[in-house]
This record gives C-alpha cells, sequence and structure tokens, in this order.
C-alpha cells in the first residue's frame, strides 16, 4: 500500500537549497572537459583573496557572472567559468602576522621557513570557507578547474613572465624612491598606499647663507616642511631661477641646521653639511617660501630635482623608520621621537621661525595602516613608463576603441597614463612568489631562471619544484617522488603528478609515474653530492674526503685514481665543490690539502693508513701506487640542481629574498588558467583566426 506524502506548510530553503547544491557538485553538471571550439564561452572568476571570506562585493560580482554564464548555456554554448584563489601577498602574511602577534611572537622569531609553513596552514581555512560560500551562492562554476596563484602551473608562468620582460629590457633593478611601510617592512605600489586628510603642522625652517670661507652672512633662507626629521638628509635648497628674492643666492651655499657630524650617501661617499642653492623650474615661487628643502632620498618630487641636479642621497632612516647613523645624535630614535627632539633643539638655537596648522593627506598602508615613509631602495621594476607598454593601453582609449562610463574617468584614466612611474614590483616579505633572479657572488652578474632556462619537460620540473621551495637545490630522488605523490593542494583528489600533467605541462609524462625512470633520470642529469658517515664520537668528517668522494661518484677521478687526478679534476671543479658542500657542511676547513700535488699526495697516504691522521682514520684503500674509495662510508647520495652563472660560470649564485608584488601573478591570472605559458603563438593566432571567422 503506497504511503502518502505529505509537502511540508512550509519552504525550507537551507535543505531544499542543499540537497540541490549537492547533486550539482557530485554531478559535476558545470564541468565541460572538452569544450566545442565552435561554439565555447568563458569566463574567469575574478580571484578573492585568501585571507577571511567573502563580502556583498564579491556576491554582486559573482552574481553578474552567473547571470552571464547561465544565459550562455541557455544559448547552447559550452560555458566554462573557472573558479580560484588569490594568494594576496602582503594581506595573507598581514593576517597570520597578527595572529603571531596574540602569541607574543613576530615573524623574525619563526624565520622563513616556519613563517610559510604558518600561512600554508592557514590558506586552507581560509580559501575552504571562500568555497564555501561560492558554492551556497549557487555558483555554476567548473570546480574541476579550480586554481590558485600559487599553484604549481601558476608559478612558473610567473617565472616565464618575469624573465621574457627582463629579457626584452622592461624589467630592472635599480635605486629608486619608493613607498615605504615601516611596520610590515615592504615597499608598497602607489595603488597600496591610502591617503587620508589629517590634521598636521608646517613649520618654518631657517638655513643659514655662508660666504665662500663658509662664514655665515647673517643671511638666512627659510623653508617649510611637514616632516623635519628628514632635514638631517638635505642636500641642496630649491628656488626657482626667475625669484628675484632668491636670483642672487644661486649657487652659493647654506648650512644645514643642527648637522655637526659626519654623513654618507647610498654610495658610502661623505657628503658635505654645507648644501648648495640650486635653481629649478618646478619650484613654484608662490608656493610657501618659494624655497624647499631638498632630500633625495625621503621625498618622491625631491628625488626627481636630485637626479637633475646629481645630488647626493642621504638616507636618515632605517626600515623601521628609526633614525639611522647619518642622524647623528638621534640615531635610533623612532621618526617621531626624532621630529619633537629636532624642533626643541631647532627653537633653542632660533632656527625655528614658526609654525601653522594645517590639514593635509598622508599616505598609510593599506593594510596596516601604518604611516609610509617614502624611501630611496634597491628594488625591482617593471619600465611602465616605456612605450611598448604604455602607449598601445593609451592609444585605445584616446581613439575611443575602450570607452569608460561615466565618461569623466576617460581623463582621469590618461592623465594617470602620461605621467605613468615605473611599477615597483618587490616585496620585503616571504609570502608570494620568490623573484626568480640569482645573484654571481664572484662577478656580480644578475642571473634570471626560469623553466624556459631548460631544455625537457623532466629539467623543468626538477627546477620547478625548487623555485616552488618544496626542496632544496641539493635534493635526493625519494624527495621529488614523495611530492609527485603528495595529494595536490589545489585538488586533493589529484597528486601532485597528475596536476602537472593536466595543468602545467598539458600532456601525459612517463617519468611523472614511473620511479625506476625518474631516478635513472636524476642520475644522469644531475651531479652527485656524497655525504660520508660520520663517526660517533662526535667529531666530523669534513670537505677533503667530502670533496675526493664526489669527485669519485661523479666519474671525475679513475675508480682507481692518484694524487695527480685528485689535483687535476679537484681544480677543474672547485667552484662546485666549495659552493656544495659550503650549503652541507660547517664551512670549508682544510682547503689547504688541494694545494699542490704533494699536499694531496700526504693527505691520501695519511688517511689510507691511518698514520698521520689525529683521528687514526682510515678513509680510503691503497692499493700499489693508487687509491681507491671505501664504498661503506657513503651515507647517502644526494644530486644537486645545477645553477650557473651566464657571466663567469661560477655556482656560487644567491636566490634573491624578495617576492613579487601580488599583482604581478594576478595579472596573468585569464592567461595561466587556461595553459600559458605551455599555450604556443601559433595555440594564439589560430583562436584570433577562429573569432575572426566566427564573430
Amino acid at each position: 500500500m503506497n504511503q502518502k506524502r505529505e509537502l511540508p506548510k512550509h519552504y525550507n530553503p537551507e535543505e531544499i537549497e542543499k540537497k540541490w547544491r549537492q547533486f550539482w557538485l557530485e554531478e559535476k553538471i558545470y564541468h565541460i572537459e572538452k569544450p566545442r571550439k565552435e561554439k565555447k564561452f568563458s569566463i574567469v572568476l575574478p580571484p578573492p583573496n585568501v585571507t577571511g571570506s567573502l563580502h556583498m562585493g564579491h556576491a554582486w560580482n559573482i552574481t553578474l557572472q552567473d547571470v552571464a554564464a547561465r544565459y550562455k548555456r541557455m544559448e547552447g554554448y559550452d560555458v566554462v567559468w573557472v573558479p580560484g584563489f588569490d594568494h594576496a601577498g602582503i594581506a595573507t602574511q598581514y593576517v597570520v602576522e597578527k595572529q603571531l602577534k596574540e602569541e607574543g611572537k613576530t615573524r623574525f622569531d619563526l624565520g622563513r621557513e616556519q613563517m610559510l609553513k604558518r600561512i600554508w596552514e592557514w590558506v586552507p581555512v581560509s580559501r575552504n570557507a571562500i568555497r564555501t560560500q561560492l558554492q551556497y551562492l549557487g555558483g555554476s562554476v567548473d570546480w574541476d578547474r579550480e586554481r590558485f596563484t600559487m599553484d604549481e602551473g601558476f608559478s612558473r608562468a610567473v617565472r616565464e613572465n618575469f624573465h621574457r620582460l627582463y629579457e626584452d629590457g622592461l624589467i630592472y633593478r635599480g635605486r629608486y624612491i619608493v613607498n615605504w611601510c615601516p611596520k610590515d617592512r615592504t615597499a608598497l605600489s602607489d595603488l597600496e598606499v591610502e591617503y587620508e586628510e589629517e590634521e598636521g603642522k608646517l613649520w618654518y625652517i631657517k638655513y643659514p647663507v655662508v660666504d665662500e670661507n663658509l662664514k655665515e652672512t647673517g643671511e638666512y633662507i627659510t623653508v617649510a616642511t611637514t616632516r623635519p626629521e628628514t632635514m638631517l638628509g638635505d642636500t641642496a635648497v630649491a628656488v626657482h631661477p626667475e625669484d628675484p628674492r632668491y636670483k642672487h643666492l644661486i649657487g652659493k651655499k647654506l648650512k644645514l641646521p643642527l648637522v655637526e657630524w659626519e654623513r654618507k650617501d647610498l654610495d658610502g661617499n661623505t657628503v658635505d653639511r654645507y648644501i648648495p642653492v640650486v635653481a629649478d623650474e618646478h619650484v613654484k615661487m608662490d608656493f610657501g617660501t618659494g624655497a624647499v628643502k631638498i632630500t633625495p632620498a625621503h621625498d618622491p618630487n625631491d628625488f626627481e630635482i636630485g637626479k637633475r641636479h646629481n645630488l647626493p642621497m642621504v638616507s636618515v632612516m632605517d626600515e623601521t623608520a628609526h633614525m639611522n647613523e647619518n642622524a647623528g645624535e638621534y640615531q635610533g630614535l623612532d621618526r617621531y621621537v626624532a621630529r619633537k627632539q629636532i624642533l626643541e633643539k631647532l627653537k633653542e638655537e632660533g632656527l625655528l621661525e614658526k609654525e601653522e596648522d594645517i590639514v593635509h593627506h598622508v599616505g598609510h598602508c593599506y593594510r596596516c595602516k601604518t604611516v609610509v615613509e617614502p624611501m630611496v631602495s634597491l628594488q625591482w621594476f617593471v619600465k611602465t613608463s616605456d612605450d611598448r607598454l604604455r602607449k598601445p593601453a593609451t592609444e585605445v582609449v584616446e581613439k575611443d576603441i575602450i570607452k569608460f562610463l561615466p565618461e569623466f574617468w576617460k581623463k582621469h584614466y590618461l592623465h594617470w597614463m602620461y605621467n605613468l612611474r615605473d611599477w615597483c614590483i618587490s616585496r620585503q616579505i616571504w609570502w608570494g612568489h620568490r623573484i626568480p633572479v640569482w645573484y654571481c657572488e664572484k662577478c656580480g652578474h644578475i642571473n634570471v631562471f626560469s623553466e624556459k632556462s631548460f631544455e625537457d619537460n623532466f629539467q623543468k620540473l626538477v627546477f620547478n619544484i625548487y623555485a616552488n621551495q618544496k626542496m632544496e637545490q641539493i635534493f635526493s630522488p625519494t624527495e621529488v617522488i614523495d611530492y609527485l605523490k603528495q595529494p595536490n593542494f589545489v585538488h586533493p583528489e589529484m597528486t601532485n603528478a597528475e596536476f602537472y600533467e593536466k595543468f602545467v605541462f598539458l600532456e601525459k609524462l612517463d617519468f611523472l609515474h614511473d620511479e625506476n625512470l625518474l631516478k635513472e633520470l636524476i642520475d644522469k642529469t644531475y651531479p652527485k653530492v656524497v655525504l660520508l658517515k660520520q663517526p660517533k664520537e662526535g667529531t666530523i668528517i669534513g670537505f677533503p674526503p667530502h670533496a675526493i668522494y664526489t669527485l669519485w661518484a661523479n666519474g671525475w677521478i679513475p675508480e682507481e685514481f692518484t694524487a695527480e687526478d685528485v689535483y687535476e679534476a679537484f681544480n677543474q671543479h672547485k667552484d662546485l665543490l666549495t659552493y656544495l658542500y659550503n650549503k652541507v657542511l660547517n664551512g670549508i676547513k682544510r682547503l689547504e690539502v688541494f694545494d699542490s700535488v704533494e699536499t694531496l699526495q700526504e693527505w691520501l697516504e695519511a688517511h689510507s693508513s691511518g698514520k698521520g691522521c689525529k683521528n687514526n682514520r682510515i678513509l680510503l684503500h691503497k692499493k700499489g701506487d693508487k687509491f681507491t674509495v671505501i664504498p661503506e662510508l657513503v651515507e647517502e647520495i644526494k644530486y644537486f640542481l645545477p645553477l650557473s652563472c651566464e657571466k663567469c660560470g661560477s655556482f656560487s649564485l644567491k636566490w634573491d629574498e624578495d617576492v613579487l608584488d601580488t599583482w604581478f601573478s594576478s595579472a596573468l591570472w585569464p592567461f595561466s588558467v587556461f595553459g600559458w605559458p605551455e599555450i604556443t603563438k601559433e595555440d594564439i593566432k589560430e583562436a584570433e583566426k577562429f573569432i575572426k571567422e566566427n564573430p
């Protein structure tokens, strides 16, 4: 007998939506494995930051995209809507640093490795919360295509893009004035600085004029400033060349108030306390006193004037906005404490003319709200001022190919583009895409490496794992195999090996699944690094035996070798061996053993008989007049991913510790999620042709 089922009296959206939401996910009804070329439509979800959860702005944005996706499906298109998440460099690190602060710790207490581990533990918490919200909203995204801006494929694309732009001369390293956050200790882009209207003061300070003998003449030039603490770094005062008040003083010198100590510029040169009066047309005669103090290391406008007049740059603050050695008696003081004491001293010496109350706009870090300090710093930049980048983006708006609504934003955009400054892309934090630059410690050459530096997918894979900081430069095959077997961070239903095939290389690769083949390729491709068994008594087997065993393991000396064989091979591979064992041993000791054939012969004799060795160690066997290694002494053989200087060939390279601005990677989002850089120019041309033929 059929039982009657009663409808509930009230609609329960939570129960109904949960049921169908689960059905949609399990059945993967929004997944299209291979969209039809002739009728496909794609959207990439602007990736939310993994810093918390979604807000109403996200909900509105996602709704509009969902409407577009569902509408195109109704028209018969194969719709691919790709979801994903942004690692949000400074923002995410800031969230975790706040957690550490509650524990009474800082990131510097943890160190880079542990801090990154802590962030990787936090990211899934936020990511899963956002994913759940997206599913509750009913967004019809394809979860099988989910991506993350620090996944294996995306990281690869970022390095590739950096490499290409660097080769094209559109990325460079140089000293430039940047926005510096003293709390986060990192440079910020202009977009990451928020200006707030604040009450402040304008202080008028008198700079005494001196004659040729550096004696005060009794005349002064008065300058006005909101940041008197920076005056300790002044290297000039600028006036307009036609200003009748100061025309007679152009080329004369002024005595910089308070400074009685020696200052150094950024190149280490001594800078005089007597500073010139320079003429510059950018100075406004009708603004303030018509005279401007010039501190090239601490003000964007002063930086430009300093470049025009070849003025030295004197930095007076460290990265925490405390006064440095160029601040003399104020060294070690916080910038605002120093300001107070400087003003008191100026009053005492009769050099503070007056002060005024003002309201002005002050830049703050967009995350921690700390007042930003302009500083000259050695950073990496994208040359956005280059016409190769600026011109196309300007012309499409000038010619109304791209239109702004409301139209008045066109004027703002073009003004911004006409005055575009180069974009600082390096950040002094730990969370993010580490800059793919290695500095040669021998010749100073800058080396940029990416996967394009390697010949085949196997070598690209090993470099990718290292550059993603998933293993060290000296590694074992087991580390690579274990990593490839692990569940992928973004798609835990896949292994990392499967993720590489589907999203990184876009093809089936046998070595990703065949352990023996992978070990064979590693053994054939990379130099071996021998680690010897250490004695139980606590003493250390040091550099000479390790170097000899590594020469043997790589076939650089015969199975039975002489002192001459070792001497010749060592000198051929000295740079590599010393670099390797500086990384895996407690420094290089007894390098003098390799000074000559005679010293080597003596060492080999002593360590094959035990006589002449203070610890009576036998590390080699002697056969006639030749020597052999003792395989039983080998603890482990690892491998080395060789990165050598493109200029001098040295292996002594140091990886840049900074990371890239999040926007450098986020801008690649629409390209990388669909296969770039594996997608070739031919693929793009074919797509463009198809679009023209099927408008």
